[in-house]
């Protein structure tokens, strides 16, 4: 399977719209961006795919997103199987300090990060949120 992976510059901020999705590869992403853009502030918006995977790596998702200079997150995208569960996106936001909740209706907030490099990462359909932000910036 493909991975999917883009990146684009708009305005002062550079846009990645990457798969990652397990713990594991959003630490690799955040890390890889470090290195390639060392100057710049790295801001992660991330929706977890699934309600169980979210549960089963609560703990291990918010120590790999606390490696950006900052986060977002976008509520749990389910599946057919799967449309809801017992924790929500604040089980996660609160494991993660200064944490902030994004809504597809609502992402100006990450205008506040001039030159910064903006990370949209899961497996759902993330590419909504950059959608919506990259609207607004035209």
């Amino acid at each position: 399977m493909k991975r999917r992976f883009s990146e684009k510059k708009i305005g002062s901020q550079i846009l990645i719209d990457d798969y990652a999705h397990h713990p594991t590869e959003i630490k690799a992403t955040i890390d890889a961006a470090n290195q390639k853009y060392p100057d710049r502030e790295i801001v992660a918006v991330f929706q977890p795919h699934t309600f169980t995977r979210t549960q089963a790596f609560l703990d291990d998702f918010a120590e790999s997103l606390r490696k950006a200079d900052k986060a977002y997150l976008c509520e749990i995208f389910g599946s057919a199987r799967e449309n809801h569960g017992k924790l929500t996106i604040k089980d996660l936001q609160d494991k993660i300090e200064g944490a902030e909740i994004l809504s597809e209706e609502n992402t100006s907030m990450l205008k506040e990060h001039k030159n910064s490099v903006i990370i949209f990462m899961g497996a759902g359909d993330i590419q909504k949120f950059q959608d919506s932000y990259e609207k607004q910036l035209t």
